[in-house]
Parts: structure tokens; sequence; C-alpha cells
């Protein structure tokens, strides 16, 4: 894994669960002529349910199986090289048909180097997915709905990069556009909304496989409505970071990035907002087999209906552990904070779980495990809290 690379790696840490990389499959791929290799992967989890709608009163515990099958086609030759990903998920709940979905995903992406200090790559990605009834918009009133909000996230971005491998300096330039549209039409349209996004970023190798690192984001947040009577949630943010990323320097590796977000409403009537931003994402290997990750981030989401914005802190802490050759398991804390700016409103979400991964053969996994989860409000009203309980078993299997 290259440098360049790393600070994606730690968000897919974030995002997939820390310290997954001890326990993958190898898997295997079909050459299918002109270098191009298809490889494919079925995921399949059993999962019991206690709290379907995220809910503090009028709870539903189901059984719940989740068919995961995906591919990816790649190809390289040197100087380029291409990949595309397809993803599909679908939930069946046993007890509870209304919560059944369906998810399409697709991400592509192409890089080209023209020389030695230049390189190109174009991305683009498709989700065609959904928020479970309890959650996003529908948080606190799950049970009103009769069917999971689906919604259709797209983006397309390009990155220039400028500096040889071993320079003293390199420049990124990435520019892009995202934007996420919900299915309800009329109904939902003052959810909707466009990103316009630029980043540059600078990168100094301070020797050996360390580099220092400064960041300038801006991003341009457009909704399609604005309700009669409302004001407009329309804003842009600007970050500006600086910071230090490392690869395998006495057992660490990890980047950290600090500075500060500035978020200036459109609408006078919305408070503007400047404050600290991070990113931080570590692995300490004491061990070849034992890992140990620290993520934290601060960061402000889109708001879901109420209040300006969402303030988050995000904390998690992950120990994963290869008892033997065949055998891993994982545990994780994650603790998030979610302040409801413009609103006498702050969540605070715990979430522990404990997993194991049993490599039967070289393309099967079978996986087991339980996720305890809690959200506390400080508003008055109850709805918005609950306790859910997620225990699994399921496998991975690929060529």
């Amino acid at each position: 894994m290259t440098k360049v690379r790393l600070s994606a790696a730690i968000g897919m840490i974030v995002s997939m669960g820390a310290g997954s990389a001890l326990a993958q499959n190898q898997a295997a791929s079909v050459e299918l002529g002109n270098g191009i290799e298809f490889t494919p992967t079925v995921d399949f989890l059993m999962q019991s349910d206690d709290n379907v709608l995220y809910a503090n009163d009028e709870q539903i515990d189901s059984l719940v199986a989740v068919l995961n099958p995906s591919f990816q086609l790649s190809a390289e030759n040197g100087v380029s090289a291409y990949k595309l990903t397809y993803s599909l998920r679908k939930g069946e709940y046993f007890d509870s048909d209304e919560d059944n979905y369906l998810d399409h995903e697709l991400d592509g992406e192409a890089k080209w180097e023209l020389n030695s200090r230049n390189r190109v790559t174009l991305a683009g990605s498709y989700l065609d997915g959904h928020e479970s009834r309890g959650t996003g918009y529908s948080q606190g009133f799950g049970i009103l709905l009769d069917e999971p909000t689906g919604f259709k996230d797209k983006d397309v971005h390009g990155i220039y990069s400028f500096g040889t491998d071993g320079a003293k300096g390199r420049i990124d330039v990435t520019a892009g556009t995202s934007e996420r549209d919900y299915d309800g039409g009329s109904i939902t349209l003052d959810r909707d909304r466009d990103s316009d996004y630029a980043k540059l970023g600078f990168f100094y190798n301070a020797g050996g496989k360390t580099e220092l690192l400064t960041e300038i984001v801006r991003r341009d947040v457009d909704y399609a409505f604005t309700p009669a009577g409302a004001e407009s949630r329309n804003s842009t943010e600007t970050d500006v970071l600086v910071g230090i990323t490392w690869e395998g320097t006495a057992k660490t590796t990890g980047t950290i990035k600090v500075g500060s977000r500035q978020k200036k409403f459109e609408s006078a009537a919305r408070e503007d907002f400047t404050g600290p931003r991070w990113e931080v994402g570590i692995r300490w290997m004491p061990r070849s087999y034992s890992a140990f990750d620290l993520i934290t981030e601060r960061r402000s989401d889109e708001a879901y209906g109420v209040g300006d914005f969402i303030d988050v802190q995000r904390y998690t802490l992950a120990w994963t552990h290869a008892w033997m050759d065949r055998l891993t398991s994982e545990v994780s804390f994650n603790r998030s904070n979610n302040d409801y700016e413009g609103l006498d409103r702050v969540e605070e979400v715990t979430t522990s779980s404990l997993s194991f991964n049993y490599q039967m053969q070289r393309w099967l996994s079978l996986r087991a495990g339980v996720n305890v989860s809690e959200q506390d409000s400080s508003g008055v009203d109850a709805r918005f809290e609950y306790d859910k309980n997620l225990t699994f078993v399921g496998f991975q299997a690929t060529l």
C-alpha cells in the first residue's frame, strides 16, 4: 500500500470495520483475456435484530437474511489501470416484510500515468440505496413508514497528481460533483441536494516513509427546493488541514490531519459555523498477528430536516488478533457525539462489537458476532433514544 492511498484506506477502516485486513479471503480471479481479470465474491449473513426500527417503544424483532454478491473487473498495463466494481445487497426480514430492501452499487476508476511526474485519475460511483425505517429522516418515527426510504447517490471526480515517486514535493488537485436524490418525488424534494467540491493537497517527503501534508477543501451544497416559509440550507464549506502520514514506522501506520472547518449559509437566518476539524487513523501492530486501530474524526453532516447541520465527533478503538492461522477475532468500541446546531438536541451513540472469523478454506471463511448499540438524547423527546442488539452468523466465499 502506497502512502498516496493511505488516507483512503483509513476511510475504509472507518466504514467497514477496523482490523479487517487480518481476516480476508485470498480471492482468486478469472482471466477474461486482454489483461482483464474477473473477481467475484459472495457474502451471506443471518442476523437476529431485536430492534428493527431503532425505536424506544413499539419495538420489532426479526431474523434477517442478507445476501451480498459482488464482482470486480480490473486491468492494468504498466502505465494505466482500470477497475469496475458492482455490488448487490438484498435484505429479507422474516417478521417484518416492510423493511425488506434491495441495494445496488457501481464504482469505476481509471488511472493513467502520463509520465514520471504526471498522473490522472477519473472515478465515479452510483448507489441505489436506502435509509432503514427509524434512521435518517425517519429517526424516531420509523413506525409511521410502510417501507424504507430509497435514495440514489452519484459522484464523479477527477484527480491530477504532479510529482515523481520519492520527490520532496507532490501535489494532488481534485475536482468533483455529487448528488443525492430521494425516491419520494415532490414529497422529498426538499431533501435532494447537489455538491460541487474541490481539493488541493500538498505533500512533503520528510524522509523514509513519512510525509507532511497540507489540504484545502471547498464544497458548495445546494438543495433542490426550499419549502415556503423555511430558510435555505444551501451552504459553502471550507476545510484547511495540516498533518502527517507515515507507514511502517515503529510498528505503526497512520495519518493525522487537524485544522478547521468553516460553514457559511446562504440564509442570514442560519448561523455560520467555524470550528475544529480533524481526521486521525492509526494502526499499531505489536505483533504480525495482532493489530490495534484508533480512529477519530470531527466533521459536519447535513441535518435531517431539523436544525442547521450536525456537528459530529466520532471515536473508534478496535483490536484484531489472529489466535491461529485460521481463526481471528475483532473487538471494537465506537462512540459518536452528534450535536444538532440550531436545535437543543445532542445524541450520544455507543456501539460495541465482538466477532470471530474462521478461514475454513482459502476461498471460504465463516463469521459470527454480536453488535450492541445504544443512543441517548439530551432532548425531551424519548423517541430518539433506543437500544439495539444484533447477532449474526455467515460466510464469505470467493473463487
